[in-house]
Formats: C-alpha cells, sequence, structure tokens
C-alpha cells in the first residue's frame, strides 16, 4: 500500500538522521562502517536539545505525513511502533533527563561522556569485520576527537547528582586503562608507524581524560548535591509508556511473591537433588562438578550448544534461520582484561552472515576459575545465550526485512526471551533438576531486582538498605551489589525487565494458546516471536492476533 510505503521511508530518513547524529550506535550495529566508524557525536547540551527537537518534529511529521486510516493493518502496527518509540526517547530526554546531570545523552545506553569515548572504541576493537589496519585507523580518529567531544560535554551539568558524578569518575580511571590495553596488546601485529600513530592519538584522549576527570572532581563534586531517584509518579509514567499493562505496585507484588515462591522451589528441588544439604552447600556442589579442564571446558560447550540446537529441531519448537551460526571460542587475549569469565558478541544488524560469538575466557593457571564453567551452568549458559536464547533471538530478528521491528525493542522481550527459554527446555525435558535448580538460583536475583529497581526510585528503599537485601537475599559480594546498585540508579525500570519479561511472555503463551484452542503449536508461538524482532510484548499480542487471523483463514 502506498501509506504503509511512505511510513517505511518516513523511517528510513529517520534512522538515518538518527545515525548522523549519533555515528558510535552505526558502528554497533554496523551500519555504513566506512561513513561513521571514524566519528564522535556532538556532545554539547545545545546538540543535546537540537536532537529532543528533531524527535518532536518526527512525531509531528508522523501525524502530518501519514494517514492512519488508508494504512494497512501491519502498517498500523509499525505507525504505532515508531510512535512507542519516541514517546519513550522523548520521556528519557526530557523527564528522566540523566544527560542534564553530565552522565549520558539523549540516546538510551550511551553511558557517562568518558564512558561514551570507551563504547564507542570498542566494537573497533573486538569485531573482526573489516582488515586491522581499517579499524585502528578509526579507533585512532576517534582517540583524536575525543578532548573537543569531552569539551563540549561540560554544558551538560546542569544539575549534577553525586553518585553519578563519582561514577563519571571511576570511568575516567577505567577508559585510560582500555585506551592502554589497546594500544599495548596491538602493539606486536601493526606495522609500526601505525602503531606509532596510535600511541601518539592514546597519550591525546588519555590527557583529555584525565584533564576533564580532575575538572569534574574539582568542579563539579563540591556541587553535585541534586538526587537520582525519580518519584512515584515519573516511575509510573514511565511503566504506563512502556506498556507493560501493569502498575508498579502489581509488578511490585509480582516480584515479592516470586521471591518467596522461588526460595520455596529451591529447598524442595534441593531436597530431591541433595535431601541432606542446604542450599548454599548444594551451590557450592554444582559449582565444583565441572570439566577437569579448560580446553574440556570448550568442547563441552560446543557439545551442548549443537545439542541444544538439535533439540529444538527434534522437537519442532521453533525454526532455525538460514544464515546463523554460533561460535564457541576461547577469548581472545586481548580481551581476558574486561571479560573474566565469559560473553556473547552477537552479530551486527547489517551483516549478511549472522555469526554470533560465544567466547569463554581461559582459566590461565587459574584452577578455581573452573568453577565458573560447571557442568549444570554450561547447560543453562547454552540455552540461555545460545539455542534458543539471546543467539536466536537476535539472528531471527535481525534476518527479518522489517527495519522498524528489528530497530524498535523492549526490555522485556529481549530479556525475558531467554530467561523463558531456560523454563522451556527444563519443561521440554532437555535440562535436569541441578540445572534447574541454578536457573531458580538466578529467579531469586532477578525477583530482588524488580523489588529493588521500584522501591529504590519511589523512595521506598534508600541505596544501603538494597544494597543490604540484596546480599542478605541473594548472596552477592558487597562490591558486586554496589557495582549493580549504580547501574539500577541510572536505567530506571529497566532491571525489572527480566523476571517480569518471562512472566508476560508465559501470560502471552495462555493468551494465544486459548484463543487458538486446538490450533495451537509451540512452533507457531516461538516462530511469531522470533520472527517479530524484540517488540515490546503489548506489541507482540497484537501481532498474534493479525497472525492468528491469518492462521485460521488458511
Amino acid at each position: 500500500m502506498i501509506e504503509d510505503e511512505k511510513l517505511v521511508k518516513l523511517f528510513q530518513k529517520q534512522f538515518e538522521d538518527t545515525m548522523d547524529m549519533f555515528p558510535i550506535a552505526a558502528t554497533m550495529i554496523g551500519f555504513k562502517h566506512e561513513k561513521y566508524d571514524h566519528l564522535l557525536p556532538k556532545g554539547s547540551s545545545e546538540a543535546n536539545e537540537e536532537n529532543i527537537i528533531y524527535m518532536l518534529k518526527i512525531k509531528r511529521d508522523l501525524k502530518s505525513a501519514i494517514d492512519y486510516e488508508l494504512l494497512s493493518e501491519e502498517g498500523k502496527l509499525d505507525y504505532d511502533l515508531i510512535n512507542y518509540m519516541f514517546d519513550l526517547r522523548l520521556f528519557a530526554a526530557n523527564e528522566l533527563a540523566t544527560w542534564r546531570s553530565g552522565f549520558g545523552s539523549v540516546f538510551p545506553g550511551a553511558g557517562g561522556p568518558i564512558g561514551t569515548i570507551g563504547a564507542a572504541l570498542f566494537p573497533l576493537y573486538t569485531r573482526d569485520y573489516a582488515s586491522l589496519e581499517t579499524r585502528v585507523k578509526a579507533i585512532i580518529s576517534r582517540l583524536k576527537a575525543a578532548p573537543r567531544f569531552l569539551e563540549e560535554t561540560k554544558s551538560n551539568w546542569q544539575f549534577p547528582v553525586g553518585l553519578w558524578t563519582e561514577m563519571a569518575i571511576e570511568e575516567g580511571l577505567r577508559t585510560t586503562g582500555f585506551l592502554f590495553l589497546i594500544q599495548n596488546t596491538l602493539e606486536p601485529t601493526l606495522e609500526s608507524t601505525l602503531h606509532q600513530e596510535l600511541v601518539e592519538a592514546v597519550n591525546v584522549a588519555s590527557e583529555a581524560i584525565e584533564k576533564y576527570t580532575d575538572w569534574i572532581r574539582n568542579e563539579i563534586l563540591p556541587n553535585a548535591t541534586y538526587d537520582w531517584k525519580i518519584g512515584s509518579n515519573k516511575f509510573s509514567r514511565l511503566i504506563a509508556i512502556r506498556k507493560l499493562g501493569k502498575k508498579p505496585e502489581e509488578i511490585l507484588k509480582i516480584g515479592e511473591k516470586a521471591l518467596k515462591d522461588t526460595k520455596k522451589k529451591l529447598e524442595e528441588l534441593g531436597r530431591d537433588i541433595y535431601p541432606d544439604k542446604t542450599t548454599q552447600e548444594i551451590r557450592e556442589l554444582l559449582k565444583n562438578d565441572h570439566p577437569p579442564t579448560f580446553e574440556m571446558v570448550l568442547e563441552h560447550v560446543r557439545e551442548l550448544t549443537q545439542d541444544a540446537r538439535e533439540f529444538i529441531r527434534e522437537k519442532e519448537l521453533m525454526n532455525i534461520p538460514e544464515g546463523e551460526d554460533l561460535q564457541v571460542l576461547p577469548t581472545p587475549s586481548f580481551l581476558i582484561p574486561i571479560i573474566p569469565f565469559a560473553a556473547y558478541i552477537q552479530p551486527e544488524i547489517f551483516s549478511k552472515h549472522q555469526v554470533g560469538q560465544y567466547i569463554v575466557t581461559p582459566i590461565e593457571g587459574r584452577e578455581e576459575m573452573l568453577q565458573e564453567h560447571s557442568y549444570a551452568s554450561c547447560k543453562n549458559t547454552a540455552v540461555h545465550e545460545g539455542y534458543p536464547g539471546h543467539h536466536l533471538q537476535i539472528t531471527s530478528a535481525n534476518l527479518q526485512p522489517n527495519l522498524i521491528r528489528t530497530i524498535i525493542d523492549g526490555d522485556e522481550t529481549v530479556e525475558g526471551w531467554a530467561h523463558y527459554c531456560e523454563q522451556l527446555m527444563a519443561e521440554k525435558g532437555f535440562l535436569g533438576k541441578k540445572e534447574e535448580f541454578l536457573q531458580l538460583v538466578d529467579q531469586l536475583w532477578r525477583a530482588v531486582r524488580i523489588i529493588v529497581d521500584i522501591k529504590i526510585h519511589t523512595g521506598q528503599m534508600t541505596f544501603d538498605e538494597a544494597k543490604g537485601f540484596m546480599i542478605e537475599e541473594i548472596g552477592m559480594d558487597e562490591q558486586a551489589v554496589i557495582a549493580e546498585l549504580k547501574r539500577y540508579t541510572l536505567t530506571p525500570g529497566y532491571p525489572l525487565s527480566y523476571l517480569l519479561g518471562k512472566f508476560m511472555i508465559l501470560e502471552l503463551r495462555d493468551y494465544v494458546k486459548e484463543k487458538m484452542g486446538g490450533k495451537y503449536t509451540d512452533q507457531f508461538f516461538h516462530n511469531t516471536i522470533l520472527t517479530s524482532g524484540g517488540l515490546p510484548i503489548q506489541f507482540l499480542r497484537e501481532v498474534f492476533d493479525l497472525r492468528i487471523s491469518e492462521h485460521e483463514s488458511d
């Protein structure tokens, strides 16, 4: 339809304009590397205001240029998705406005000003989409632009928050270390002239970061008296804009009930596995049951990912798209300092070959590190990160042709899917009681996240109270808890997305089963989710209504 085509063109124009404004995002998703990889964005408050004005313009253009009633049903869904995305971004920019406290920009996930530089370099350093020489030249260009970018961001420190200001200072120390890591690890592989150019660029950027950090410490920190809590009203509006279908107090009850129920299930399941052991003793026993060498860990993980992939095929749980692959590799030596255990490196959206990499960090003489790769943990990870978890969802989303549905996703869907897949694979018999036990341990953490997320932002719990609560309930190391909580203060509504997302997918499954009756299949349910991108679950419900209608008319 003509109106649908107009909508697609409008979104394509908006998408490319956004890449112009935030070239780091272009690098991350693999869009026009040759155009964007060497650039840093504008960092000033004026630039941020211009970006907000641009988003408002897009909202107006959408309303004036597109006749909603002339759109197809699919087009109407895309129109609503674009509105959803800009409503959420505008709320973050105008209402949450972390960028006015000097930490971040109007683009979600940008981090602090110094951290943004690190984020700009990370994909250039870790991905091999182009020759090393090409990527290093882009790194050098971004390093040289760092002083300009940092100077511009000074105008954003309008309402400095004490905690975030301290985090910005910490970012300075970590990012400088990352720059020298790049410089030192790449030296053996670079031609001497290019490496010398890299050294000079690192010196320029690190000096600028050091001066900027001193400026924050001396000029900003003494006046950083503003609070990071957004309050009950803003939190409620955020949840409403995200279309989660529940009020914060209802979500809080879900978290509190999940915490209580999960503890009970852990005790019951623990008695089935080791009748005479406590929950903590069982956790330790499972951690100590691991392959004897790192080489055997790698081989075991490779076997598990393929076993999970084949299990999905045999049980006809969902389709696996052509053109995807998951490699299990040892973490490259240059990444070991920043990836202590393991990580998933997802393929770029615009890559023709959707090859994800699950990297596992060698133990390097630390035999105790093998505990992080226990048999039960590895099997859960193969499901969560690989098949049918994040890897299968991301590659399926990237390979579907609708850019709108590829770009726009919901935190509850992306995080909830992998968590749901763990339960699914246990239901279907791929995972046993030991794996399920560790799933429940993780679910405790996710239930705590719901409670803490809501309570710290609505003033029901202080930072220190949340820290004590997390240590007591899930036994995390104090420093790890503090690091988690600092991140939570910057991302209201995100931590609750993990467990809530799983529950919402289970609710959606019940809804589809009831609507389809005897025609329901797991394959239909899962394929519909996978081929819809990471859409917010409220929009997924609309997709299902459309697909069920099509299914019934066949």
